[in-house]
């Protein structure tokens, strides 16, 4: 710690610059207030001055310059101690003040007393910082936080990991992959909608969405987008998933099985449309306005089959029928044309788990 001190007597100051010195302290010395006045800037921290130094600024005025212009605290020496020059040093902004003559401990323990002082006051203004730093910190958490759960209504979690993993390049990082897509719509929706006050239509179909959104989900599918009264789902991207047609048919079969649980007076259905292949994914859209998806034939395959599947039914192509065939019964059905597909395009809807089957069989 840096030490200035200032008397004009040399004895005295060089006596105060040794205990000092010995003591451990960075010290320095000059021989009048003037001096020490224009030693103000070189980052001393501490100012042990005499009261009375004539010919120029005495001690008092050299305390006043330190609280003016450093933040050094200043300790006056005086020969002459009586109650107003204590008073006159405190109100100039003195730390303490020491009587002449004293000895090594007591100017030591005086100038430790202030370094204690100053060491503490500022590991508190270091710990304020870093609780102002941590308070901005988590403010910012937290609000990064709220963000990214409002995000996340917006955008799956699987979409916004892909995005984060990738966020100088994600738009460019397409890839060829095999994934099973989903298309299912709510069927008799638009007449019911036609028939109740909007509000009901819109809880209506938020209830059927919040279904078919968990089941999506709880059998490791993205919800890739709504589509009015219906929705797109996507298995096996941005996540790899090697069970991705499986999951997909048991997320349809989940989501059938629990519109039991729905109010019956709404009388809607579920049709689906699973289909497997070969995909591009990636992020598609503009700079300002983009969005993870899936392109391909197999996903325009799934949508011309959804406009097929009657009420009820989970339709599935012909690779999802043979990748899930050990797990749920298939029926085969005759072979349709689809628009922008020259071949018939033999389809299949499940019935149901083959081990649900067979228990109801027997």
């Amino acid at each position: 710690m840096k030490v200035l001190v200032v008397d004009d007597d040399k004895s005295a100051r060089d006596f105060a610059a040794r205990v000092l010195a010995d003591a451990g302290y960075e010290v320095s010395s000059v021989d009048s207030g003037t001096a020490a006045i224009a030693r103000m800037g070189d980052g001393f921290e501490i100012v042990v001055t005499d009261l009375d130094m004539p010919g120029g600024p005495n001690g008092v005025a050299v305390t006043e310059e330190a609280r003016r212009s450093t933040a050094a605290d200043v300790l006056i020496m005086t020969a002459f101690p009586d109650l107003s020059t204590a008073i006159h040093a405190v109100r100039a902004g003195a730390y303490d003040y020491l009587v002449k003559p004293f000895s090594p401990d007591t100017l030591r323990l005086a100038v430790d007393r202030c370094a204690s002082r100053r060491r503490l006051s500022k590991e508190l203004e270091r710990e304020r910082s870093l609780r102002e730093q941590l308070t901005r910190a988590y403010d910012e958490l937290s609000q990064m936080q709220k963000v990214r759960d409002l995000f996340g209504q917006f955008m799956t979690p699987e979409v916004v990991k892909f995005v984060s993993e990738h966020p100088d390049d994600f738009r460019t990082r397409g890839d060829r992959r095999v994934v099973t897509v989903m298309f299912v719509d709510v069927r008799g929706f638009t007449p019911y909608a036609a028939r109740v006050p909007p509000e009901e239509a819109v809880g209506t179909l938020n209830q059927y969405f919040e279904l078919l959104v968990g089941a999506v989900q709880d059998n490791g599918g993205v919800v890739n987008k709504f589509l009015g009264d219906g929705l797109m789902a996507v298995f096996g991207a941005p996540q790899p998933n090697p069970r991705h047609a499986r999951d997909a048919v048991w997320a349809a079969h989940k989501a059938r099985t629990m519109l039991q649980f729905l109010p019956p007076e709404t009388d809607l259905q579920l049709g689906f449309a699973i289909n497997t292949g070969e995909v591009v994914a990636g992020c598609l859209g503009a700079k300002n306005r983009t969005e993870y998806s899936v392109i391909g034939s197999p996903v325009n395959l799934a949508a011309r089959m959804e406009k097929a599947a009657r009420p009820g039914d989970i339709l599935v192509g012909p690779e999802t029928a043979r990748l899930v065939a050990d797990e749920f019964y298939v029926e085969n059905l005759p072979p349709s044309l689809f628009a922008g597909f020259t071949e018939p395009i033999a389809l299949g809807s499940v019935i149901g788990p083959r081990q649900t089957v067979r228990s109801l069989a027997s």
